[in-house]
């Protein structure tokens, strides 16, 4: 697997691959993604996150830098920077959903290691409606999609969820911010991942299948969920210095590997030219 080493896929692709997605607004979703980030911010925080807008931006900055490099990592078929805005949208929104799921389950009933059972379907499910989307399904035609529209749902989700730990961190522990923000960043970015992982199941699935079932989640969220465990119950030097570097170094062999296949492929002269 592309998380262990730079593997290519060993089939050939669907057709679907090199679909054009047809032009149509995409007004709805540029809307939708204001709207998911500020209700589940609103929702969580009150006006908290106004108060301490400064927190807020902290807990986005790193996220967004990671998702950033992740797009234009993108080089022969550059996503729609509103669909990538929907899903970071969807992910501040199912931070919200989570938040309310891991007080009545997780904690209860799974302890902080199942919290990946809950928050890793959450981030994927917004992904995974784009892709099965009349209107945009075109617009997602493989793994690097995949990874690259999963990373958007988790850096909305990890900067929603990275206000409340600053804040805590900051206002009730009396932790220097600058500490704070910089565990949270890289929790963030963990988050990130972790939804690339689950993303890009989905686009194994459409580049070699040439359509997605609801089960074609379930292998990227079951690795997910199983980092996320260990990040969540295993030693913080484990964490940091292993776990850490062993995910990143993933991340970066599943885009080197994705972005080779689309070469492969031909996308250097055959990719979807597909305008916003």
């Amino acid at each position: 697997m592309s998380l262990i080493r730079r593997t290519p896929l060993q089939v050939a692709p669907s057709a679907t691959v090199f679909l054009e997605r047809q032009p149509r607004s995409m007004l709805v979703y540029a809307a939708s993604a204001v709207v998911l980030l500020f209700v589940g911010l609103g929702i969580s925080y009150g006006g908290d996150w106004l108060t301490y807008i400064g927190f807020t931006v902290a807990g986005y900055a790193v996220p967004l830098i990671v998702l950033a490099y992740i797009v234009r990592s993108d080089v022969y078929e550059r996503e729609p920077i509103v669909i990538v805005a929907y899903c970071f949208g969807w992910g501040a929104f199912s931070g919200l959903l989570a938040g309310v799921l891991n007080s009545v389950i997780t904690e209860p009933f799974l302890g902080a290691g199942g919290a990946g059972l809950i928050e890793e379907p959450l981030k994927i499910w917004g992904v995974y409606q784009i892709a099965k989307s009349a209107r945009m399904k075109n617009e997602f035609n493989d793994h690097l999609d995949g990874i690259i529209y999963g990373a958007a749902a988790g850096a909305g989700f990890a900067g929603l969820e990275n206000f409340w730990y600053i804040s805590e961190m900051v206002l009730n522990n009396a932790y220097p911010a600058l500490f704070a923000i910089a565990i949270r960043s890289i929790t963030g970015v963990m988050h990130i991942s972790w939804s690339a992982i689950a993303g890009r199941s989905l686009g194994v699935a459409k580049a070699t299948r040439g359509k997605i079932r609801r089960s074609d989640m379930l292998p990227g969220i079951l690795i997910a969920a199983g980092i996320h465990f260990l990040w969540n119950t295993l030693s913080t030097d484990i964490a940091f210095f292993l776990i850490l570097p062993f995910t990143l170094s993933g991340l970066r062999n599943m885009i080197a590997a994705a972005v080779d296949d689309e070469k492969r492929w031909g996308f250097e002269f055959f990719a979807p030219d597909e305008k916003e």
